[in-house]
């Protein structure tokens, strides 16, 4: 029988051709699978949902909140046309400018959907993720078949896929929909292209009943409805993208496969037009509709800290060390997930320093595994093996970080879609062992494992207060899990632990602009004002002109002002009666800054410049209101000036050296370790100065001796000090 009565209508077939390894035609055989292979579906999407079914009591949790619960775009009237013209984030209240440049609108559009169908409760979009997530892996289950793979191979992808505990996070959070629609349009476009290629080929009906029966036109109406699935799967999730590389991959097995061996020399030429080039329809529409609904842009800006990413800044050799070490991750966390949260960040995550990283190690032993075995799979004539292996690393490459940096370093989402590849492969390989009893045994009580892990992680996301508690037990020096909780806990008026949390958070990495700001309105709604903007202050620095951060601003600064006038009105006074008085002149600025009214304090510098510009503690503290202002170029200027008045001030001296490493262009390194330098002339045992050289000795690469200067500095400050503490986090971060 010809390869291509392997092709059937689905749920129409009572055999199925069973591919063997061997590379010639007659080896092929037909195997009765009379109920076999609906069984499998049905029992793998039985059991995909027997795992996961506790999530239908949950909450919306996490990103649920912004993106489904409070998003304009979901709940207003009126609100179609605009997900289909607007990003992601912009109808949030949480878009900014460093914000990730996400366009999803069907997602967006199914979770208004069913919001319209059924309400704002959570029941009916847990149960649309439960539906999808078991679509998903009988499609699994499906393409393991087309790809040459036994029955027992389908049933041990499909049920591996349908098991995994690192997929909960897409199946319990409800914003995972995006993952489950844009793996679903991928494996579907996969199979109504390879349908497409049955029926349209001139060979279709020898010895096969069904084919008989298709008109010519029917290739045409499965190549349509896979571009649709495409379209589906980019406007559900970028990464949907990968369907257009994929389908082009495994086109070269089935186009191939069961012809004369110099036949698949044509896969490109001849009829490739018809078989590739309706794909431009689908990514065309969707780059055109990407690119006016982002305003022109492709590509987001880089990460502001390493909180959200930690290779931002990391030399190439680290980097490249850091990319297998997210690869051995992902590996490491679907068959070991001893450990999972919503948050991996600094204190979740250390950055790799050398080859003998474990998870370093496990990422490089899988490349080569699979590198080794789709060289033998593929001289022995299983391509299947190959290709599959090289659309996994496909449908992966764009979160993994290699060429461009992501808003996120790892997240357990981000291998929903790659992992069905990854258990195609492990049913291929695995498959023949399930004739044994004994594997069947293992394998059983392995799935098992994995539902109960299922559970115990689909309960902690009951609502946000159990699911952030969940992430700080399991992470508790982890600064992602402790802004989420510490920020939970005072929204519930929980002040004193949240608070608590929060300072924890900012004392691991004071770049966090989110722990500032959620501290901030916590102290807030505290009546601490001084102390609340002092922290919006910093956050407005770091990330200028989000709108919740100016809003916070703008009632603290509101509150101070009508609480604190006399104060500063005595100040003033004090300044105008000595015109030449220097510190009398900065105790106003000072007070401005503190009450958060910056333009005030730069206004007022300005005024004042002629008389005082000959002051170095004046062109310091025009720095610090510019700095406060993220003007950081006119920030390194004042600094400068202050230097040529008061060149061996070691203080300043690490304050602009500091500036420059932030900056990072041109010769700002080069000028910034010069000025470390002469700061350690002057000051060798300050703790400012030693932490100075060791942030540029980590941007240099040299983390080891970075650490033991951090080691120094901490020695020289008195036990249980605020510096002391984040100098310890910071060692912590880098694995020190």
């Amino acid at each position: 029988m010809h390869w291509r009565a392997s092709f059937h209508p689905l749920g129409s077939s009572t055999d199925v051709v069973s591919m063997d390894p061997g590379p010639t035609e007659n080896r092929s055989k037909i195997v009765p699978l009379r109920s076999a292979w609906p069984r499998a579906e049905f029992v793998t999407a039985v059991v995909a949902v027997l795992t996961f079914v506790n999530v239908l009591p949950n909450d919306f949790c996490y990103d649920d909140e912004p993106i489904v619960k409070y998003n304009p775009l979901v709940n207003d009237p009126g609100g179609w046309r605009a997900i289909w013209t607007t990003d992601h984030w912009s109808a949030t209240g949480q878009a900014w400018t460093g914000q990730d440049l996400l366009y999803r609108p069907a997602a967006l559009s199914s979770y208004r959907l069913v919001g319209l169908i059924a309400g704002a409760d959570p029941l009916p979009h847990h149960i649309l993720n439960l539906i999808l997530h078991a679509l998903v892996c009988v499609l699994v289950v499906r393409l393991c078949r087309r790809l040459g793979g036994s029955d027992a191979a389908a049933w041990v992808a499909g049920l591996t896929f349908a098991v995994l505990p690192i997929h909960t996070e897409v199946v319990a959070g409800i914003v995972g929909r995006a993952d489950l629609l844009a793996t679903l349009g991928i494996l579907a476009s996969i199979l109504f292209h390879r349908r497409a290629l049955s029926v349209g080929s001139p060979t279709a009906s020898v010895g096969s009943p069904a084919a008989s029966v298709e008109k010519p036109t029917a290739s045409v109406a499965y190549y349509g409805l896979a571009a649709l699935a495409a379209f589906g799967a980019m406007c559900s999730k970028e990464s949907g993208v990968s369907a257009v590389p994929i389908v082009i991959l495994l086109d070269a097995l089935w186009f191939s496969r069961g012809r004369r061996p110099r036949a698949s020399a044509k896969w490109l030429r001849g009829r490739w037009i018809l078989r590739w080039s309706y794909l431009a329809v689908p990514l065309g529409l969707y780059l055109l509709l990407r690119y006016h609904a982002l305003d022109g842009r492709w590509i987001a800006p880089p990460p502001l800290t390493k909180t959200i990413n930690v290779l931002v800044d990391a030399p190439v050799r680290q980097h490249l060390l850091g990319v297998l070490q997210l690869w051995g991750m992902y590996w490491e966390k679907s068959f070991w997930p001893s450990v999972l949260t919503i948050k991996y960040s600094i204190n979740s995550i250390h950055l790799a320093h050398g080859v003998f990283d474990r998870q370093v190690m496990i990422g490089a032993s899988a490349a080569v595994l699979l590198l080794l075995g789709s060289i033998a799979a593929w001289r022995s004539g299983r391509r299947q093996v190959a290709l599959v292996s090289l659309a996994m690393v496909v449908c992966y490459a764009p979160t993994s970080n290699a060429l461009v940096l992501m808003q996120v370093f790892f997240a357990e989402r981000i291998w929903y879609a790659p992992s069905t590849f990854g258990a195609i492969l492990l049913g291929l390989a695995a498959g023949a062992s399930l004739k044994r009893r004994s594997w069947r045994i293992v394998a059983l009580l392995l799935a098992l494992a994995m539902m109960a892990r299922c559970w115990t992680r689909s309960a902690e996301w009951r609502n946000n207060g159990t699911l952030y508690a969940a992430a700080v037990r399991d992470q508790p020096d982890a600064v992602g899990p402790l802004h989420l909780y510490g920020q939970w806990l005072a929204g519930q008026g929980q002040y004193r632990r949240g608070v608590e949390l929060l300072q924890r958070a900012i004392e691991i990495d004071p770049g966090y602009t989110d722990a500032h700001r959620s501290l901030g309105r916590a102290y807030f709604a505290m009546g601490r004002y001084e102390a609340a903007v002092g922290y919006l202050r910093i956050a407005d620095m770091q990330v200028p002109g989000r709108t919740e951060t100016v809003q916070a601003l703008e009632k603290v600064c509101r509150e101070l002002s009508s609480r604190n006038r006399s104060e500063l009105d005595g100040l003033r006074q004090t300044a105008l009666d000595s015109p030449r008085n220097v510190q009398a002149e900065l105790a106003v600025i000072r007070k401005l800054r503190e009450f958060g009214c910056l333009s005030d304090a730069l206004d007022r510098l300005r005024q004042r410049e002629s008389n005082f510009q000959d002051s170095a503690p004046w062109q310091a503290q025009y720095a610090e209101t510019l700095l406060y202002r993220n003007d950081l170029d006119g920030a390194i200027e004042r600094y400068r000036k202050c230097l040529a008045l008061s060149p061996d001030d070691p203080q300043r001296l690490v304050e602009l050296a500091m500036l420059l490493r932030e900056r990072s262009q041109g010769d700002d390194l080069a000028a910034a370790w010069k000025l470390a330098t002469h700061a350690s002339k002057l000051a060798p045992n300050a703790p400012s100065v030693l932490a100075c050289r060791a942030e540029l000795l980590v941007q240099q690469g040299d983390v080891t001796a970075a650490v033991r200067l951090y080691g120094k500095a901490i020695q020289a400050l008195p036990p249980g000090g605020q510096q002391r503490r984040v100098f310890e986090q910071r060692v912590r971060a880098l694995g020190g």
